[in-house]
């Protein structure tokens, strides 16, 4: 039930988005692949169908890693978020990905190499053993105090001492110029992006202390913040390989 609401999210955006653009057309005249980064933010690898001069979608995944690790915390603490809240999510990520599907609308009297876009984003974060003391300092608790039961097995035999999963949702917003290259096959593209985390949803485990109390504490403090703040403004580049076209 947690992630339901995750869910409806997606898939409604989701199918908003394949239903206009499929209306545009029921036959691809475009297609191909597409590879870039998500400046400072993420590397991304798709696929891409523009059905007419108008209309075209994609679906990337997408991956944060070096150098990009911090950019999410990053953002945040500049637009005025508790640092001591968002050092939850500071590097390194033992997983960090997910997925992006938008719908983009060309326009421009040349060859509509101007486009807007509309994209939902999923998100999941993966941070592994966390530190006393970032809980402590976050939450104003204090882990070791002895109020916290113990768990079944000794700390000495944990392997997932302190973990902390994160998943959430964004709605982007593109606007993009096609810039052909001399293969015809060939393009590049240039975005500037903004987008808003619309849901999220965290949960602290460890495997030698019964924490449910301070998970549910935490999966409302990074919600908060996630909410206020999270605003994450992108430079996109994109290297295009269609494999057909108009």
């Amino acid at each position: 039930m947690r992630y339901l609401k995750q869910f409806k999210i997606v898939f409604i955006s989701i199918t908003i988005i394949l239903i206009s653009a499929h209306t545009a057309s029921s036959q691809p005249e475009e297609q191909g692949f597409r590879a870039g980064i998500k400046l400072p933010y993420t590397y991304d690898l798709g696929y891409f169908v523009r059905f007419n001069t108008r209309f075209a979608i994609h679906l990337s995944t997408q991956f944060v890693t070096f150098p990009f690790s911090k950019a999410p915390t990053g953002y945040m603490n500049f637009w005025g978020a508790d640092p001591n809240i968002t050092a939850f999510r500071n590097e390194p990520f033992s997983i960090g990905a997910g997925l992006d599907v938008g719908a983009h609308y060309y326009f421009g009297s040349d060859n509509r190499r101007y486009y807007g876009a509309l994209s939902v984003q999923w998100m999941n974060l993966l941070k592994r053993d966390i530190s006393d003391n970032v809980i402590n300092k976050a939450l104003d608790v204090d882990l070791n105090s002895g109020e916290i039961p113990l768990g079944p097995i000794a700390k000495s035999q944990s392997t997932k001492p302190l973990t902390l999963n994160t998943n959430y949702v964004n709605i982007g917003f593109i606007v993009g110029k096609i810039i052909p290259l001399l293969n015809p096959n060939t393009e590049l593209r240039v975005e500037v992006g903004i987008n808003k985390a619309v849901y999220s949803h965290h949960n602290l485990q460890s495997d030698y202390r019964y924490i449910s109390p301070i998970s549910e504490l935490t999966n409302t403090k990074l919600q908060e913040t996630m909410k206020k703040y999270g605003w994450f403004p992108t430079i996109n580049v994109y290297y295009i390989y269609k494999i057909s076209k108009f």
